[in-house]
């Protein structure tokens, strides 16, 4: 493939691929996004993270490089940057959030649901992994009951330490969430949306609304929920990726400690 020529759109994941899990971006990535900011390409995030907390991360972090394009809570919100334009595509429905409080309780997690500058939690945050995660996003823990909720949301998250990360798998598996989407954004988020809502539907809609194939789109992720995006455009997997992903991708890019997304992007001369 010419990816000079063919592609149309690039999407980045955030946390894991622009950012690492310390917050912090490295000089390559930064390079590589000035280096983007006078292309031809149509410049989209694809975050877990809900569009205003994503964009906000991502500003803080890269300052005023543009964006075309940011798909928030997996694919279920849409914000227009041209216009400032935020849609909730695909949401829960008040009465799905609360059977999910009804649903998901799991001693060692937290629900969690993004409004705003706060976030709503089923129990106090106590352990410092969480209380951490938190405060990176400069967000304000508020307790919430989940089964009393009466509007629509983006998704919901049940958050827990990351030694946790296998015992919030097994217990998610033993309750019923048929009727939802599921994924491990990060070891520490287990992220619940809409049936149907993930990343390569955000990708549809991309492609839609820029009128281009979803071969043309280049993406780069590297947690569970990237996959379907990763799959349904031309997708690279970034190196911190964990080893059951690897053989998933055939496209890969350093870690995103190392030359991370610049790697790819030069080899292929994108910048």
């Amino acid at each position: 493939m010419n990816f000079k020529e063919e592609i149309r759109a690039i999407v980045f994941d955030f946390d894991g691929t622009l950012i690492d899990y310390r917050y912090q971006a490295t000089e390559y990535t930064r390079s590589a996004l000035k280096k983007l900011k006078d292309s031809s390409y149509r410049i989209c995030l694809s975050s877990g993270r809900p569009c205003h907390i994503a964009i906000h991360a991502f500003r803080k972090t890269f300052g005023d490089i543009p964006l075309d394009y940011v798909f928030g809570s997996n694919g279920a919100e849409l914000m227009d940057m041209r216009n400032d334009h935020l849609e909730i595509l695909y949401p829960l429905t008040a009465d799905e959030v609360r059977y999910i409080g009804n649903t998901v309780r799991f001693e060692h997690s937290i629900l969690g649901i993004y409004e705003k500058d706060r976030f709503r939690v089923s129990r106090e945050v106590t352990e410092p992994s969480l209380k951490e995660w938190i405060a990176a996003r400069d967000l304000h823990p508020v307790l919430f009951d989940f089964t009393k909720n009466t509007v629509e949301r983006s998704k919901i998250l049940a958050i827990a330490d990351p030694s946790r990360k296998q015992d919030v798998a097994r217990y998610m598996s033993s309750v019923d969430l048929s009727m939802f989407n599921t994924s491990f954004s990060s070891d520490i988020c287990f992220e619940i949306v809409a049936k149907g809502v993930d990343k390569a539907l955000s990708c549809q809609k991309l492609a839609e609304l820029i009128g281009c194939e979803m071969d043309q789109i280049l993406s780069f992720g590297d947690n569970d929920n990237d996959l379907t995006m990763l799959k349904a455009t031309t997708g690279v997997l970034m190196g911190n990726a964990a080893e059951e992903l690897q053989s998933q991708i055939p496209l890969h890019t350093s870690a995103v400690t190392e030359k991370g997304v610049y790697d790819f992007l030069e080899r292929n001369g994108l910048i």
